[in-house]
């Protein structure tokens, strides 16, 4: 049974493999080095899916209702196995792929290149080269079924020491500006002439992970519990954290001054998307309330704010006035766009009250998709612009200085970032917080308890409306001209990936989540065109690897957790019963 179960999985991370090969992810970044010559981002695809099927046979199963990790000898073979499983599926594919030709192939898949083929077969016969992708698959299958059941002191530092020796690989065009920006030397970190980290870089940035994870293994809840310990900074507050957000705003202070315009104009988008995080957060973390419309706030905020603000209409020749144009400075419009944002808030919840899960997320889906179709119509041109759309926005200049730049407008949307958390942190230590979460983890028990449920979710709706009404403002300040094709449902998907990826109901977490889906895929222009294929598999990878998120609200993690010891203890309670029922 468990190698039939090895053979699954090594099987599936072949196909897999095969996939990434066939959209392009493979043949199309054989340049792209990561460390030396010899580690290329093409071939960690290679190796990935082998890895990630070895450390799956490996992990912990529930066998008669009790938790059974895998010993050594058993994550070997088994890892060994489903590595070589997924070579033998890719393996088979090239064999086959050679025999038919691969200009037959590629008339369906464009990517099987014959430099594809030249590739995954290390220019050698389809035979020889099928060997080797067989002999590299089992070595990673049971490389991660070893790293599976390795002991902790062994398996977090070398975990550490990959991992962020190739984030530092594909950062490699961001950390050299940031040393070329403090006039420190980068030649012996990066190589200038390939691309990607040098051997001597790379083994430097291994072995600081590596001890940084040791240190942290041995000492670092000894120093939290004494950092803990000091009564001198008021109720509810860590040292700690103290600290650490210090650190962390210290470090966002200075990013734009240490990276450049170029990748501030990312950061200030990543900004905008946390704004947007932030608001949904409340709604879907705090709340429960599954809202996948959100993209109605982020638009709402942006043509109110052109509006309050005296934009024009984006015609050809003249630049007519709209139905509607007030001409406030940009921080006076602001409260009337969130009160405006609040007031929506409350109309779109009031019909979907009795509406819970799968329903409320068609429901606000719709009304979503209503938003674009409406700002684009013929209807609203003479206010909006129609498809069109409006140019002319403020600049939320204070002065002479003004905020249109990467650079400056990052720091203005740093600042709304900042009190948005706030205010989102206060909420939810709150009342009206303990009420959200109440409502969120059983609806019916906290109506019964005495909790006003309609005037709670009506002020979630709220509340999450007006912070994301402030993404749609910074965005128009951010463009200068608005148009409906920047206000698609994808930007709710987008929204409530990060939330998901991050960790629903934790505010650090949407900082990650925007990081990671929005901050990435800007660095990395190359996979510009496997951006939704990455939201995917980062959803899906959390979903099933880390269902809490990245970084997860403690409580929250502590419902996932309880509610996984409960299942385990009704499948243990139930299989005895089943045993003795008569078939």
């Amino acid at each position: 049974m468990d190698a039939r179960r090895w053979i699954r999985a090594g099987a599936l991370g072949g196909v897999v493999t095969i996939f990434l090969a066939l959209v392009g992810l493979i043949g199309n970044f054989t340049g792209l080095r990561l460390v030396g010559e010899q580690i290329t981002f093409a071939r960690l695809m290679l190796v990935s899916a082998p890895l990630v099927a070895g450390l799956i046979v490996a992990a912990p199963r529930i066998e008669g209702g009790t938790r059974r990790a895998a010993t050594l000898s058993e994550a070997i073979r088994g890892g060994a196995v489903a590595g070589a499983a997924a070579g033998a599926v890719f393996a088979l594919g090239i064999l086959f792929t050679d025999w038919i030709g691969d200009e037959r192939v590629r008339r369906i898949f464009l990517n099987v290149s014959p430099q594809l083929m030249e590739f995954v077969t290390f220019e050698q016969a389809a035979g020889v080269g099928a060997a080797i992708i067989l002999a590299l698959s089992a070595a990673a299958g049971l490389l991660g079924g070893v790293l599976r059941v390795a002991p902790a002191t062994i398996r977090r530092p070398v975990t550490a020491a990959l991992s962020v020796t190739l984030l530092f690989g594909f950062l490699q065009r961001v950390i050299p500006i940031a040393f070329d920006q403090i006039g420190l030397e980068r030649d012996w970190l990066y190589s200038a002439s390939l691309g990607g980290l040098t051997w001597i870089g790379a083994l430097v940035i291994a072995a600081a992970s590596a001890g940084v994870s040791i240190v942290n293994s041995r000492y670092g809840s000894r120093l939290r519990g004494r950092f803990a310990g000091r009564p001198d900074t008021g109720p509810g507050v860590r040292p700690t954290t103290l600290v650490l957000g210090a650190a962390v705003l210290g470090l966002l202070i200075a990013a734009p001054q240490l990276l450049g315009s170029v990748i501030s104009e990312v950061l200030g988008s990543v900004m905008v998307f946390a704004l947007l995080g932030i608001g949904l957060n409340i709604v879907v973390g705090y709340a429960g309330l599954l809202d996948l419309g959100y993209v109605f706030f982020f638009a709402l905020g942006a043509y109110a704010v052109a509006l309050l603000t005296g934009a024009t209409l984006n015609a050809f020749g003249i630049a007519p006035e709209p139905a509607i144009s007030l001409g406030l400075n940009f921080y006076v419009a602001i409260p009337f766009v969130m009160l405006l944002a609040a007031v929506a808030g409350v109309l779109v919840g009031a019909p979907v009250l009795r509406l819970r899960g799968d329903y409320l997320a068609l429901v606000t889906l719709g009304l979503g998709e209503m938003v674009t179709v409406l700002v684009g119509s013929p209807w609203l041109v003479p206010l909006v612009g129609g498809p069109s759309g409006m140019r002319g926005i403020t600049d939320a200049g204070i002065g002479g200085l003004g905020f249109r730049q990467p650079q400056q407008f990052y720091y203005l949307a740093l600042a709304f970032v900042v009190l948005a958390m706030f205010v989102s942190w206060r909420l939810a230590a709150s009342r009206i917080g303990r009420a959200w979460t109440a409502m969120r983890e059983d609806e019916q028990t906290a109506d019964a308890m005495g909790i006003n449920i309609v005037r709670f979710k009506l002020l979630a709706f709220a509340m999450g409306g007006a912070v994301g009404s402030l993404g749609g403002a910074l965005f128009a300040v951010k463009i200068g001209s608005l148009t409906p094709a920047s206000f698609q449902v994808l930007v709710s998907i987008q929204v409530l990936g990060l939330v998901i990826l991050g960790g629903m109901g934790s505010l650090p977490g949407v900082i990650v989540g925007a990081l990671v889906l929005v901050g990435l895929p800007g660095l990395l222009r190359e996979f510009e065109e496997y951006r939704l294929l990455a939201y995917g598999a980062a959803v899906v990878a959390v979903m099933v690897l880390r269902p809490e998120g990245l970084v997860p609200n403690v409580r929250r993690s502590r419902e996932l957790h309880e509610e996984e010891a409960e299942q385990d203890a009704w499948v243990k309670a139930e299989e005895p019963a089943a045993e003795g029922t008569p078939a």
